[in-house]
């Protein structure tokens, strides 16, 4: 599976959620070097970690990431 690049130093916790930051870098896309917030981002098991971009479908790198408090309540 393919996973998002991280920046050094992001790392996640296995079953957390977060807001994270996510910069594209395709060249090929008109988002090239554009970051977006992913206000609610589910880390899954800590390490099949995906954020893409709408237009191009690429992966972006996750450039940083802070732990939700509280956390979502998932019903």
């Amino acid at each position: 599976m393919a996973t998002s690049p991280l920046d050094p130093g992001v790392t996640f916790i296995p079953a957390t959620y977060y807001s994270v930051t996510a910069t594209d870098k395709n060249p090929d896309c008109v988002n090239l070097n554009k970051t977006f917030e992913v206000t609610q981002f589910y880390s899954n098991d800590g390490h099949n970690l995906v954020v893409a971009c709408g237009l191009c479908g690429q992966l972006m790198t996750i450039t940083s990431a802070s732990i939700l408090d509280p956390q979502p309540e998932v019903v």
